[in-house]
């Protein structure tokens, strides 16, 4: 008993032997819990992942050019966080920033042939003038 005594005594004699653990326990789950949210959520402090800004469809047109891709993004985009997950921390954010830029890829092929249509109509109306 006498040894728990000493020990308790030593304790309240020191307490920054207690409370400095204590508070690098905090720091370390705190750090834990970062790491987590940015590597494998892609989210730091609560705030969401870049979002890329869509825009809805105009016309029946654009909702045809969507449909006549070949490639389900969705799937892709799927793949490239699952690369990212195994990859870790400079994986994930090299693999987000490739899925990005497979959605501006088609979203540039979507306005190509939104402006490839336009061109057609106008040539059609400047053949009819003439």
């Amino acid at each position: 008993m006498k040894t728990i005594e000493a020990i308790w005594q030593f304790a309240l004699d020191n307490p920054a032997l207690l409370v400095l653990p204590a508070c690098a326990f905090i720091l370390t789950l705190l750090l834990l819990r970062i790491k987590n949210r940015y590597i494998n959520e892609g989210i730091l402090f609560r705030r969401s992942p870049r979002q890329h800004a869509r825009r809805p469809a105009d016309s029946a047109e654009e909702d045809e050019v969507e449909r006549d891709t070949s490639i389900d993004l969705a799937i892709a985009l799927r793949k490239f966080e699952e690369l990212g997950m195994e990859d870790g921390g400079s994986g994930f954010a090299y693999w987000h920033e490739v899925g990005e830029l497979l959605i501006q890829a088609a979203d540039m092929h979507m306005e190509i042939e939104r402006l490839r249509r336009e061109v057609e109509r106008c040539r059609a109306m400047l053949a009819k003038s003439h």
